[in-house]
C-alpha cells in the first residue's frame, strides 16, 4: 500500500489530471482551489468519490495536512502565499508535467519556445500518429501528460508542448528529444525579466545527457549561446543557412543532414502552412521525429496530411474577395510579426488585448507597408497607438464585434483581414481560443451584400 500523500493545488484540467493519476497509483491526495464550490462541483464530486480530500475557496485547510510533495498547475505563481508556505515547510513542489513524466513509459519529445510551440507539437504528433497508433499529442496543447501517462508503454511516442511555467518546477523530467524553437521577451509580467524567462526555458534539457538530443534554432543568437551549456547531443535547424549537420531550407526543399552520408529531403510545398516561421516549425518537428527513429515514409505522410491548427494563421473564409484569417494565438509582438511576414496581400490588422510586458515598438521593425489599417481593441490599445501611430494608420474599435464590422467596411477584394492581436486575451476573454472562436463566429455571421461568399 502506498502511504505517500500529495497536495494538488489548482483543479483545472492539469490539476485534475494529476490528482486522478496519483489516486490511481495509490497516493493519498489533498486537493485545493481558491475558487468556490459552485465553480468546481463536477471536479469535487469526482475526486471525493475517488478518495481525495477536497477544499475550495482557499488553500488554508489543505495546508494543515502533512504531505510528501505538492503538485501545482501551470497557472499557479510561485510567489503565491500557498506555495511560499509549502517551501518554508520544505515540501517538494513540482509541476503536473513532472507527475505525468514520472508515470509515463513512452519516449517524449518536449517542445518549447516563445512562438510556434502548438503548431510544432501538433505537426510532430501527426507524424508520430502516421508512424504508429500508440502515439500521443499532449501538454499545453490541451491534454495534460498526466491524463495519458497510464495509457503509454515503452514504444509510445509522445509529442509534448511545455511552457516556461511548467519548466520552472520540474525536478527529474527528462525528454528523449528537447526542442527549443525561439526566444523572445514573453510572459515578463510573470518571470520578472527576460533573463529569468530564458533560464526557465533552458530547463527543458536540464536532465538530458549525451544519449538524448536537443533540437534548436541555429538562427536565434540567444539560443545558440545557451546550448553550449547543454550535455545533450545537438541538432540545429535553420531557415537561413546551410548546415554541416542539421536541418535547413535549400532550393525549396527541407533538408535533414543527419551525417555526411545521410541526408533526407522533403519539398517545402508538401507543408500546408504559411510563412518562414512555419518552415522553422516544420524543420524542428521533422528533425525530432527522425531523431526519435520514425522512418522517412511515415514522416512524409505525416507532413503531407497535416492541416494548420485552429487560431494560428487559420484561414476562415473568403468573402467578396477578402480573405479572413484567425491568428488569435499571436499573443506577443514576435508572433504578430511572423504572421505579417506570411501575408502577401494588403492587410487590415486587428490587434490589442492585454499587454504581456513586452515592447510594441519592436513591431516597427516589421514590413508595415503591407498594413492598410490597424484596428485596435482592448487594454493595450493606448500603448500600441503611442508606439506605432507614426508608422501605421490606426483606428479604434469598441470590441471584437466592432472591429470585424470596421474591417469589413475597410477591406476591398484582394485584401486580407487578419486577427493577430500581439497581446494576451485576458482583458476580454478567458483564453486565446475563446477570442479566436468569437472572431471566427463573427466572420461567419457576416451578412448583407458584402457577405456573399465566393463560391
Amino acid at each position: 500500500m502506498n502511504n505517500q500523500r500529495a497536495h494538488v493545488i489548482g483543479l483545472g484540467i492539469s490539476g485534475l489530471a494529476a490528482a486522478r493519476l496519483l489516486l490511481n497509483k495509490g497516493w493519498s491526495v489533498i486537493a485545493s482551489d481558491s475558487k468556490q464550490n459552485e465553480e468546481l462541483l463536477e471536479s469535487i464530486e469526482m475526486l471525493s468519490n475517488a478518495g481525495a480530500v477536497v477544499f475550495t475557496g482557499s488553500h488554508e485547510e489543505a495546508l494543515k495536512y502533512d504531505v510528501d510533495l505538492a503538485v501545482i498547475s501551470p497557472g499557479i505563481r510561485l510567489d503565491t502565499p500557498v506555495i511560499r508556505e509549502l517551501v518554508v515547510k520544505n515540501v517538494r513542489v513540482i509541476s503536473e508535467l513532472e507527475i505525468g513524466w514520472m508515470f509515463s513509459k513512452g519516449m517524449i519529445a518536449a517542445i518549447t519556445g516563445s512562438n510556434g510551440k502548438t503548431t510544432t507539437t501538433a505537426l510532430l504528433g501527426a507524424i508520430f500518429k502516421a508512424a504508429q497508433e500508440d502515439a500521443f499529442t499532449c501538454g499545453n496543447i490541451g491534454l495534460p501528460l498526466s491524463a495519458v501517462a497510464e495509457l503509454t508503454n515503452e514504444k509510445s511516442l509522445i509529442s509534448l508542448e511545455v511552457s516556461s511555467f511548467q519548466l520552472m518546477t520540474i525536478d527529474k523530467f527528462r525528454p528523449k528529444i528537447a526542442v527549443l524553437l525561439n526566444l523572445t521577451p514573453d510572459h515578463l509580467d510573470w518571470h520578472g525579466n527576460f533573463s529569468e524567462y530564458v533560464k526557465a526555458k533552458a530547463r527543458v534539457w536540464l536532465n538530458q545527457d549525451s544519449s538524448d538530443f536537443l533540437v534548436y534554432n541555429y538562427d536565434d543568437i540567444e539560443i545558440s549561446r545557451l546550448v553550449t551549456r547543454s550535455n545533450s547531443g545537438s541538432f540545429p535547424f535553420s531557415s537561413k543557412v546551410e548546415l554541416e549537420k542539421g536541418a535547413f531550407l535549400q532550393d525549396g526543399e527541407m533538408v535533414f543532414r543527419l551525417s555526411a552520408n545521410d541526408e533526407l529531403k522533403i519539398p517545402r510545398s508538401n507543408l500546408k502552412l504559411l510563412g518562414r516561421h512555419n518552415t522553422e516549425n516544420a524543420l524542428a518537428a521533422i528533425s525530432a521525429a527522425l531523431l526519435m527513429g520514425v522512418n522517412y515514409t511515415d514522416v512524409k505522410f505525416g507532413v503531407r496530411s497535416f492541416s494548420p491548427v485552429p487560431h494560428r494563421l487559420e484561414s476562415i473564409d473568403v468573402i467578396n474577395g477578402v480573405t479572413w484569417i484567425n491568428d488569435s494565438k499571436a499573443t506577443n509582438v514576435e508572433a504578430g510579426m511572423a504572421a505579417l511576414e506570411a501575408m502577401d496581400k494588403p492587410v487590415i490588422l486587428i490587434a490589442g488585448g492585454r499587454a504581456k510586458g513586452g515592447d510594441f515598438r519592436k513591431f516597427r521593425t516589421a514590413d508595415l507597408k503591407i498594413i492598410k489599417k490597424m484596428i485596435l481593441i482592448g487594454e493595450a490599445a493606448d500603448q500600441i497607438e503611442r508606439n506605432l501611430s507614426d508608422v501605421v494608420s490606426i483606428i479604434r474599435a469598441n470590441d471584437m464585434s466592432d472591429a470585424v464590422i470596421k474591417a469589413q467596411e475597410l477591406a476591398v477584394p484582394g485584401d486580407t483581414a487578419l486577427l493577430s492581436p500581439l497581446c494576451a486575451s485576458f482583458d476580454s476573454y478567458n483564453n486565446f481560443e475563446e477570442r479566436g472562436d468569437d472572431f471566427r463566429n463573427l466572420v461567419k455571421n457576416i451578412t448583407g451584400d458584402r457577405g456573399n461568399r465566393n463560391e
